[in-house]
């Protein structure tokens, strides 16, 4: 990775009673971290050699815990060389030229060294350290932007809820981003349908629009702040005009690649005896017999090819499309489609080479076996909740609330790794699924619309990484952003710590600890208007219906008696204190008449 940014790194010792990962704020975005990795048990110190770098004149930043996000100044060591003047909360380079930067920490003391570099170089490629597709303490808010054939304007839902084009939701993109922080869109490689048989992955021409139009849509949703993550189909594809014809895949500087059907696994379906042609039936045709890839090291999807992936010219070839949909395309994550597809390791191998900074999969199973798989991913994958999904549909659907939170990846305390939903394209409109919540077709008869916001109310005050449905934004938005505000005001987030303090089958009540205060979420009896002391009602809904109570109330602490500071905040008391802001529904630090994030990143 390409980088002419000067790299410094600093530990505080109250954090050090488990891994972290510190690194700077180049210009306000996140550049070089490392690990820490604990003491010489000799010495008592700590030392770690960190970069060799090139830095230009003008650099500005600050330091930043990456698993934390919280960023922080400190009075730079008296061995450090000149060349670096401190204005606020930020240091200046005022000498382009090489550097070598160290950490010391040694009896409690937090030391930062930068020395003279002896030799530059051409002092660009600096082989930073990985942190993983994973984000801690995740504060995100994530919205799936389409549904079940949204794209097209003979879908069911369409007239309803318009369509999810490209160019249809570019114009939303400022509102999108005033609440959202991620937004998962459909594949956008040429294909079948709504891309989930992908032909031609370089080909970024589609149902959903144009490559131009979607190049328009994703700068539009960066300039509003939000990161957006691509559907990544690599499990399988269709053949161009057969079984076993592929195009040309044109990743430009990344290589070009001619598959053919040694890339598929020889154990596909194209090869099974009863597709083998006969007078009566023409089975695969020519292609027949004709895959030679390695056997297939996932579970198999008999509705198109699966992809050799125990191959190191599939890996290259995946390898480079990644990286191509990260740099050239410039999207931020990937949700990957059918995750138990292939070896999970795979999916690590892809995540490390093209650096998402988030990614999750799609594995239709319990909790168990999804944790196995991100435990095969070596922890560097998320994955979509699906028994939080059904807990939800099987309780709250019908105003039953004693499972609590139920047993799901998030309930379990991996909130870290779990994707949170209630609804998705594979169930919501779908003629042939009857798993939509409230039962096929029914999810948003108004009669529903109560229990739908407690489900809603509960998946954005619960941890893990929530994902609202498109449909349910686009009919209930004025609903849901109180929610998302009260959300992120709390601070809670992927990892955020969970109180169970009520759960019968009329009610439920849990205390949530975010960044920035508490968060109690009420619902059926529980949400009775009675207030808690020192805490604001900042979102809620009352109704009965059938001698039950649908009625939520999510009330969040208005005191700070004790917030966990953002990192902005941790400025000198001599220096300016910063105020925390609601704008657009959105938190942001004011600090020195700047605005930040949450994250410490400076809004323009």
């Amino acid at each position: 990775m390409k980088k002419t940014s000067l790299f410094l790194m600093m530990v505080m010792c109250a954090a050090m009673s488990f891994a972290q990962h510190y690194g700077i704020l180049v210009n306000g975005k996140t550049y070089f971290a490392a690990e820490y990795k604990g003491k010489d048990s000799m010495t008592g110190q700590y030392d770690e050699y960190l970069a060799h770098v090139k830095v230009k004149s003008g650099d500005t930043f600050t330091l930043y815990n990456a698993e934390a996000k919280e960023a922080w100044v400190v009075d730079l060591d008296q061995y450090t060389v000149a060349g670096f003047s401190r204005s606020g909360n930020k240091y200046t380079t005022t000498n382009t030229g090489c550097y070598d930067c160290y950490i010391k920490l040694k009896y409690g003391e937090d030391q930062l060294y930068i020395g003279n570099g002896s030799n530059c170089g051409d002092g660009e490629d600096v082989d930073d350290i990985y942190l993983g597709a994973v984000p801690a303490q995740c504060e995100g808010v994530l919205m799936q932007a389409f549904y079940n054939e949204s794209y097209d304007s003979k879908s069911p839902g369409v007239s309803e809820y318009g369509d999810t084009k490209w160019k249809t939701l570019t114009p939303q993109a400022a509102e999108i981003g005033a609440y959202f922080d991620y937004v998962w869109l459909p594949p956008s490689a040429n294909g079948d349908g709504a891309g989930y048989h992908p032909k031609q992955y370089s080909n970024q021409n589609s149902n959903w629009g144009t490559r131009a139009e979607l190049e328009a849509l994703i700068a539009a949703l960066h300039a509003n702040n939000c990161k957006v993550v691509a559907d990544i189909v690599i499990n399988h594809c269709a053949g161009w005009t057969s079984w076993c014809d592929f195009p040309e895949m044109d990743f430009g500087e990344y290589g070009k690649f001619y598959p053919d059907a040694s890339y598929i696994c020889k154990n596909d379906e194209v090869n099974a005896e009863w597709n083998k042609p006969t007078a009566d039936n023409p089975g695969s045709g020519a292609c027949w017999g004709t895959a030679t890839g390695n056997f297939d090291d996932g579970e198999n999807w008999d509705g198109a090819r699966d992809w050799a992936h125990d191959m190191p010219k599939v890996q290259e070839m995946f390898i480079a499309y990644l990286k191509w949909m990260r740099n050239v395309m410039k999207y931020d994550g990937f949700r990957y489609d059918k995750g138990d597809g292939f070896n999970n390791w795979h999916h690590h191998n892809y995540n490390k080479n093209a650096r998402p900074e988030i990614a999750f999969m799609e594995c239709y199973a319990g909790t168990d076996e999804i944790q196995n798989r991100i435990n095969g991913a070596q922890g560097d994958l998320m994955g979509l909740d699906f028994d939080l999904k059904w807990h939800v549909f099987n309780s709250f659907a019908g105003w039953d609330y004693s499972r609590g939170r139920g047993d799901c990846l998030m309930s379990r305390g991996n909130g870290k790794h779990s994707v949170t939903f209630i609804e998705s394209h594979d169930w919501f409109l779908r003629p042939d699924n009857e798993n939509e919540f409230g039962g096929r077709g029914n999810s948003m008869k108004p009669e529903l619309k109560a229990r739908l916001m407690q489900a809603n109310a509960f998946l954005l005050s619960m941890p893990g990484v929530p994902c609202v449905f498109y449909p349910h934004w686009k009919k209930y938005k004025e609903d849901l952003k109180p929610m998302i505000i009260a959300r992120k005001w709390a601070g809670v987030h992927s990892e955020s710590e969970v109180k169970d303090e009520y759960s019968t089958a009329t009610g439920y009540q849990a205390t949530v600890v975010g960044k920035y205060g508490w968060l109690i979420l009420c619902l059926g009896d529980k949400a009775n208007k009675q207030g808690f002391q020192g805490f604001t009602l900042a979102a809620s809904n009352y109704s009965t219906r059938e001698g039950h109570n649908e009625s939520f109330e999510i009330w969040v602490n208005s005191t700070k008696e004790k917030p966990v500071p953002t990192g902005i905040d941790k400025v000198p008391s001599d220096q300016v204190p910063s105020t925390k802001v609601l704008r657009d529904g959105k938190l942001y630090i004011m600090y020195n008449g700047t605005m930040y994030n949450v994250q410490g990143n400076r809004v323009k």
